[in-house]
């Protein structure tokens, strides 16, 4: 019963999809699929031991979210999906606007410490979509 219900509720949340043209289980594999090329691309991008490496992190997560996010995009799903990558690219718009302050010259510590704060409810509002429709691949660590 059990089993059948969090079907059910995983069928009624891809629903709200609406008509990108995929049907749930496409939209979720290509989802997944996108995700899982940037996920594999994040991973290399080593942490900066220094504040002042900061701006060369950020560079490269840009790098890589900015065609995962357009791709997402491109799937044209409506609903909670939507929800989830307007989320996840309020995420790449708060690195750009901290990637544009670090080359201004604003206190790589603070500006770091900002992004943080920025960055946590728009993670948790994308994780959440993004488990609601079991597209986990999607979900920041």
């Amino acid at each position: 019963m059990r089993r059948w219900l969090g079907a059910l509720l995983v069928a009624l949340a891809l629903a709200g999809c609406g008509s990108s043209g995929l049907t749930p289980s496409q939209l979720r594999t290509s989802a997944t699929r996108i995700c899982g090329v940037a996920n594999q691309e994040l991973n290399t991008i080593a942490l900066p031991e220094a504040p002042s490496a900061g701006q060369h992190f950020i560079s490269r997560g840009i790098a890589v979210l900015t065609p995962e996010v357009a791709k997402l995009r491109a799937l044209r799903g409506t609903g909670t999906f939507q929800t989830a990558v307007a989320a996840t690219a309020a995420e790449l718009a708060a690195l750009r606007f901290t990637l544009k302050g670090l080359r201004a010259g604003n206190d790589p510590v603070v500006a770091i410490k900002t992004l943080e704060q920025r960055l946590l409810p728009l993670e948790t509002r994308a994780n959440t979509a993004w488990r609601t429709l079991s597209i986990s691949s999607c979900v920041s660590r």
